[in-house]
């Protein structure tokens, strides 16, 4: 009888540790799969901080270096601010790599139309 009830005392205890373990490891799976998701959110952040950035250092840079000497010259119609745009644009394209882009893709459907509507943001936005 005895023997009996120590076999079966061990079964659950040996159950329990076994219980006790799968879920220590399922919860140490959700912190680990909780800081690869903040780590990759930083990383976009990141990434999107530094295209914005650029983007709008890009469109001061062709305020200074082409569009206030057209405007003074009188000369800044509506070809001169495309090819303003395009400047910029370049500029931009220039500076950003496939990694960036790759990563803000599932973010951002339309990355080309993203940067278009980003620089005409910061036009407006310099202006005043």
């Amino acid at each position: 009888m005895n023997s009996l009830i120590y076999i079966i005392s061990s079964i659950v205890i040996i159950v329990s540790v076994l219980v006790l373990f799968y879920y220590c490891i399922k919860l140490m799976s959700k912190a680990y799969s909780k800081e690869k998701l903040t780590k990759e959110s930083k990383r976009v952040d990141e990434a999107m901080s530094k295209l914005d950035n650029n983007i709008m250092l890009s469109v001061m840079t062709v305020n200074k270096s082409m569009v206030d000497k057209l405007k003074q010259s009188g000369s800044f119609f509506q070809r001169e601010k495309e090819e303003a745009f395009y400047e910029a644009k370049d500029r931009v394209m220039n500076i950003i790599n496939e990694e960036e882009i790759q990563r803000l893709s599932p973010y951002i459907k339309n990355i080309d139309e993203w940067i278009n509507n980003r620089i005409e943001y910061y036009v407006k936005t310099l202006k005043k």
